[in-house]
């Protein structure tokens, strides 16, 4: 079996640009989660839908190490902005990744492989890349549940000096770590610190999915919130361009 790239997201939109383009020799699910092999970008990748969540991301990648021989982790995905610079549709290539604390204690911090963070932040100051959005370098917050309020995101991204926050990414490093294989996390911000969010945690399954049902019965009984959903669709929607425009200038320098 040959060795592949693994790259993860949470739910399909994230990994839309990639799968779009990608040359599929095989498909299979891991329980829930999907996955596609095959080769994107002139590389063999595993291509992995992980369902939302730390658990869920957990388990789905400690699958994919199990049966493939895999080179390299990347965890893309949305995460929510804590610090005022990172507006939308920008990146953030995290060099630690937090995990959120329990009990009162200190976080853990799950160090990234440090040559991958500076090759993927390179790429911002290279003459051939001309990314329409800014790439930052620094500190993602994994937490337990979507936070929604603008004052709650400023005030973890200053109490933990995160500059964004998301739900999978803290459990996808540790793993790589123990198994020794290079990761990498890039992010692209869906809402900004000022932006506050729909509360989409009711959606949420315990398995990690996303249910639609719920979601649709949330705008019949919510109608102002359609505005909402619309212009977080067309964000996401830009946010996933950048991300995948960003992983072919990333592989394609990592050779």
């Amino acid at each position: 079996m040959k060795p592949s790239i693994c790259i993860l997201g949470a739910v399909k939109e994230e990994i839309a640009g990639i799968k779009g383009r990608m040359k599929i020799d095989e498909r299979l699910r891991f329980g829930k989660a999907d996955i596609w092999r095959g080769i994107w970008e002139g590389k063999r990748i595993t291509l992995v839908r992980t369902g939302v969540g730390k658990k869920r991301a957990k388990d789905v990648l400690t699958q994919v190490l199990n049966h493939f021989p895999i080179t390299m982790v990347i965890s893309i995905g949305y995460a929510g902005g804590t610090h005022p610079d990172l507006k939308t549709g920008n990146l953030l290539i995290a060099d630690r990744v937090l995990d959120t604390p329990k009990d009162g204690n200190p976080p853990e911090v799950i160090t990234v492989t440090a040559t991958l963070a500076e090759k993927a932040a390179s790429l911002q100051k290279s003459d051939e890349h001309d990314f329409k959005y800014t790439l930052f370098k620094g500190c993602l917050l994994t937490v337990e549940q979507v936070i929604h309020r603008p004052e709650d995101k400023k005030a973890l991204g200053e109490k933990y000096s995160a500059l964004a926050l998301d739900m999978e990414t803290s459990e996808l490093a540790k793993i790589a770590a123990k198994r020794d294989v290079p990761f990498l996390s890039v992010r692209a911000i869906s809402d900004t610190v000022e932006e506050e969010l729909v509360d989409v945690s009711s959606f949420v399954e315990p398995d990690g999915e996303i249910s639609k049902l719920k979601a649709g019965w949330y705008v019949l009984t919510h109608p102002a919130s359609l505005r909402k959903f619309i212009a977080l669709k067309d964000i996401a929607q830009q946010a996933t361009k950048n991300l995948t425009e960003f992983l072919i200038a990333f592989l394609r320098v990592k050779g």
